[in-house]
């Protein structure tokens, strides 16, 4: 009989600390989404935006620049055909000609490589991303600002 119990007993207890009644809902407490659990996009993002809320931060004017504003895109000061295309981002070193600036690339490469005060430029969309690298530190940024690309 105590042969039989034991492993009973064991698979019981293993199967009552693995299970997702320690993880109420559907995400673990990181944000992460169970696996195989079945979210929309939109659900997503509404617990994204909970997420800021419990945080505390300030994210009324999500996407725009760290001043609250989109640029236009004069203040820019960079010829369209030199601006990389939808889906590609561009390394830009300011104050370089824009005939001496490197092609268009992916945005994880582009990301990964930007040296020391380049600039990363994202289009999205109807504007583009602008993010500042730190002139001092590799792989900072200090600042993203936003240009409508009208």
């Amino acid at each position: 009989m105590k042969r039989i119990a034991i492993p009973i007993l064991l698979a019981g207890l293993l199967a009552t600390s693995c299970s997702t009644s320690r993880y109420p809902g559907e995400r673990y407490p990181d944000g992460r989404d169970f696996p195989g659990s079945e979210r929309s996009d939109e659900q997503r993002r509404g617990d994204r935006d909970r997420d800021w809320e419990r945080r505390g931060d300030d994210r009324g004017d999500r996407g725009r620049g760290s001043d609250g504003r989109d640029y236009p895109f004069s203040a820019l000061n960079i010829p369209r055909g030199h601006l990389p295309p939808p889906g590609e981002c561009k390394v830009w070193f300011p104050g370089k000609p824009p005939g001496h600036q490197p092609p268009p690339q992916s945005c994880a490469a582009a990301m990964r490589s930007a040296p020391l005060g380049a600039w990363v430029i994202t289009h999205e969309g109807s504007r583009y991303r602008v993010s500042i690298f730190n002139s001092n530190k590799r792989h900072i940024i200090d600042e993203v600002r936003y240009y409508l690309a009208q």
